[in-house]
């Protein structure tokens, strides 16, 4: 009897066990978790300040080894660090309860350690130290406003109005939070819009730290600065959701997103909306911190980011910037597993939303093998000039080994159902954009070329919202050389709205810049809606 009791007791509990276990695995991207208790400060190196700062207690020049929060700009050196967050304030996360939501706006003012060329906004005059070291005028964390110490008192109690970037900010009085019954944490119940809500378009910052460059945790510190800092997310393993609820809370009001990566990290971005359903659809900026960045070229963001980063800078640009309609492609893969008995075969489906570009053979290969470089236990620095020369490296030996020869013998390539007659390629690249390989223009290159096969012209304008495909191929990895210096055209195949594979062997593909190895399979292309991206309009 008391082992009857005791197996009972240990079924019940593993089955309670399994039950809460699998909650907290599908719900918990639904629930966003916010700091709470008394909020202190968030440190990082000085380092990313670019500038010599002063300490916030002692007011001396600290070296290297020093520390400011990202998120309202206080200094301290390493011995100070505990009594800075005593007596500073940091910026208030949210408020504690709806009946919080009238309440007025203060100043978070800082002294000292302000920007360059910082202005006065009583006296307009230029607040620049040119007495001794230390700590002058006064700085809001909240609307970036400063003002000499001499005309501080005229400014220091009134309201703050959010400043210039107040449409892109989440206020704290417009974030709502609580705990559930039993719940360790507090997490996001609700946002109410602010006064100023028919301008209203929160901008949510998403960065990716393992993309080409390592200047992610810079922009997260400079953007923590300006605006609120939970709506600024450093992208993690799991994926962006928890930043995308942000989207679906601030609702009806339309969200922009910077997101801060290469090709792969805007994907995952654009996949993620689509799969949650977020409505309405936010505005996608680009801040490119990959290798290639081909869809940054093309909408004007850049092929790199710069190299010391300015937020405020960048945040005007992307208030000046105009939403542009990105085709989005639907790749379906039917896979014909093999079977040793006489039993019915079920095919294998898989789907992949493509934005930039699919492609077959060499170049596939080359990323692949970069890709593999990159995540293992000896890829120890993550910079673009390592990356670059990790490609040229895989890019140099196809030259010599060549992997993908008679390419045109394991592909077919039908074209709007038309099958394609494919001359001696190592590549076959299906181009939404105009921009591939970091930069090179396939279809701006080949315009006075002639279709393979003297097939019908291609249009003369290229648009990323026609629902058009261009299909190009690459003769050999030295070819994709001689591209990308110029020296050489690409083999044009053809324009579809819809475009098929049928692969009779393993082969590398890629679908915006993530490779893989492909088995045997019939691969099919077709329009799949559109996402709404944001064009830089400035120089």
């Amino acid at each position: 009897m008391l082992e009857w009791s005791f197996n009972l007791f240990l079924s019940v509990f593993l089955i309670l066990g399994g039950v809460w276990l699998a909650g907290r695995f599908f719900l918990k991207e639904d629930v966003v978790y916010i700091p709470d208790g008394k909020r202190r400060h968030a440190w990082k190196s000085v380092r990313f300040q670019n500038r010599a700062c002063f300490c916030s207690i002692c007011e001396i020049l600290m070296s290297s080894n020093g520390v400011f929060c990202e998120n309202c700009g206080v200094c301290s050196d390493n011995g100070c660090i505990r009594k800075a967050d005593i007596e500073f304030r940091c910026k208030e996360l949210r408020i504690r309860s709806r009946a919080d939501d009238g309440k007025e706006s203060r100043h978070l003012w800082v002294k000292g350690n302000l920007p360059l060329a910082s202005e006065c906004c009583v006296c307009a005059g230029d607040i620049d130290q040119i007495s001794e070291p230390g700590l002058y005028g006064q700085r809001c964390a909240w609307c970036q406003r400063s003002a000499h110490d001499k005309c501080f008192s005229e400014v220091s109690k009134s309201l703050c109005d959010f400043g210039e970037f107040k449409s892109m900010i989440f206020p704290p009085k417009c974030i709502l939070a609580a705990r559930s019954k039993g719940a360790p944490k507090v997490h996001l119940t609700g946002i109410i819009p602010p006064e100023w809500k028919d301008q209203w378009k929160p901008l949510i910052v998403v960065a990716n730290s393992k993309s080409g460059s390592s200047g992610s945790l810079e922009v997260v510190a400079s953007m923590r600065g300006i605006l609120h800092p939970l709506q600024v997310f450093e992208l993690e393993s799991h994926g962006p959701q928890e930043a995308l609820q942000w989207a679906i809370y601030a609702a009806p009001a339309t969200c922009r997103i910077l997101v801060a990566g290469g090709d792969g990290t805007v994907g995952w971005v654009l996949n993620t909306l689509l799969q949650m359903k977020v409505e309405p659809l936010p505005e996608v900026a680009i801040l490119p911190l990959g290798t290639g960045n081909d869809l940054s070229r093309v909408l004007g963001w850049g092929a790199e980011g710069p190299d010391t980063f300015d937020a405020i800078e960048y945040l005007r640009k992307i208030e000046t910037a105009e939403p542009v309609q990105l085709d989005r492609w639907l790749m379906e893969i039917s896979v014909q597993h093999q079977s040793r008995f006489h039993v019915p075969r079920f095919p294998f489906r898989r789907s992949v939303f493509v934005y930039n570009y699919f492609s077959i053979g060499v170049d596939a290969l080359v990323t692949l093998n970069f890709h593999k470089a990159r995540d293992s236990s000896y890829y120890l620095f993550s910079s673009r000039f390592i990356n670059k020369a990790l490609y040229l490296c895989y890019g140099t030996h196809q030259v010599v080994q060549q992997d993908c020869v008679d390419l045109e013998k394991k592909v077919e390539l039908y074209l709007d159902d038309v099958k394609i007659d494919l001359p001696e390629l190592q590549s076959i690249v299906v181009l939404n954009i105009d921009s591939w390989g970091a930069g090179v223009k396939l279809w701006e290159m080949s315009k006075d070329s002639p279709t393979h096969g003297g097939g019908s012209d291609m249009r003369e304008v290229h648009s990323i919202s026609d629902g058009i495909l261009e299909v190009f191929g690459v003769v050999s990895s030295f070819h994709i050389a001689q591209l990308q210096v110029g020296l050489s055209r690409p083999v044009r195949l053809g324009q579809a709205r819809r475009v098929k594979f049928k692969l009779h062997g393993t082969l590398p593909v890629q679908a915006d810049g993530e490779p893989w190895m492909q088995t045997p399979c019939d691969i099919s292309i077709g329009h799949c809606g559109q996402a709404t991206m944001l064009r830089n309009v400035t120089q």
